[in-house]
């Protein structure tokens, strides 16, 4: 049954690998990257470090530059976060979802200009902008909160968000990445996570694609809708018809991927690596 079970996922891996071009290149040494964000303005990529546990509070946190080469520009360009995790540009800021509070930081010089305290949160986790209004999920309260004009409030709270974790905003619809029901301690469900798609106008909450896995993080690219599985480091596309096929295999930990358009940036966070890689 091991031996089996060893090549049914080395096909696996070869099957799926081959969809995905060869990397551009890796980025090490970074301590629980999670999340990945592509600055067209400035032509660089910043990358959250959580370094630790994702749930303390511990300000060891910190912000990464790096060029579009996956060269380190500034190894500590904004610090004293706790576990910073989702980020989003809104107009000259950063927005970055650090546990109960969502920090707004200067795309110029990395300062924290002001930290938003929500006693309310517990887990907030992704973020996504259209660069004026921006999204955030807080996974542990299966809720949805909302950024626009320097105030941040709760848009969503609903159990069928099912601890919602990625987000990411498409035309006049918020499409939302659950972890899945039923959260063990090890962080498996006992029912996969599904993608969701929530209106903007009505809040009304459908379903996409059903129990694909743990949802971490999504993205697009032209017309492909991508999503990660963190638990199993599988990364999928969503059809039109919410098919989910998987295109490639990775590591475990396989955290908030994103894209600046062609290129996807897929922050290992157990390993500890950034990676790039075209797309399809």
């Amino acid at each position: 049954m091991i031996k089996k079970s060893m090549l049914a996922g080395l096909a696996l891996l070869l099957n799926t690998s081959a969809v995905l071009a060869d990397e551009n290149w890796t980025a090490g040494g970074f301590d629980m990257p999670e999340s990945a964000v592509f600055d067209t303005a400035r032509n660089r990529i910043i990358l959250s470090t959580i370094i630790g546990n994702p749930g303390a509070a511990d300000g060891q946190g910190s912000l990464v530059l790096l060029s579009p080469e996956g060269d380190v520009i500034d190894a500590n360009w904004a610090e004293g976060l706790d576990a910073p995790k989702g980020m989003a540009i809104v107009g000259d800021m950063l927005l970055v979802a650090d546990l109960t509070r969502l920090h707004e930081v200067d795309l110029a010089t990395g300062e924290i200009r002001r930290s938003i305290a929500m006693p309310e949160a517990v887990f907030l986790n992704d973020v996504t902008s259209d660069g004026e209004v921006a999204f955030v999920s807080d996974m542990m309260t299966d809720s949805l909160w909302r950024y626009a004009d320097g105030a941040f409030t709760l848009w969503l709270s609903d159990p069928q968000l099912a601890h919602p974790n990625g987000v990411f905003l498409d035309g006049d619809r918020l499409l939302v990445g659950s972890w899945g029901a039923g959260l063990r301690d090890d962080f498996t469900t006992e029912t996969p996570g599904s993608l969701l798609s929530v209106s903007l106008d009505t809040k009304e909450i459908s379903v996409i694609a059903p129990e694909i896995g743990n949802i971490d993080g999504i993205t697009r690219i032209d017309e492909a809708i991508l999503v990660s599985d963190w638990v199993t480091g599988g990364l999928f596309e969503i059809g039109r018809d919410g098919a989910a096929q998987q295109t490639a295999q990775f590591a475990p930990g396989l955290a908030d991927i994103s894209s600046d358009g062609s290129t996807l940036y897929l922050p290992m966070m157990l390993d500890g690596t950034l990676i790039s890689r075209d797309y399809p």
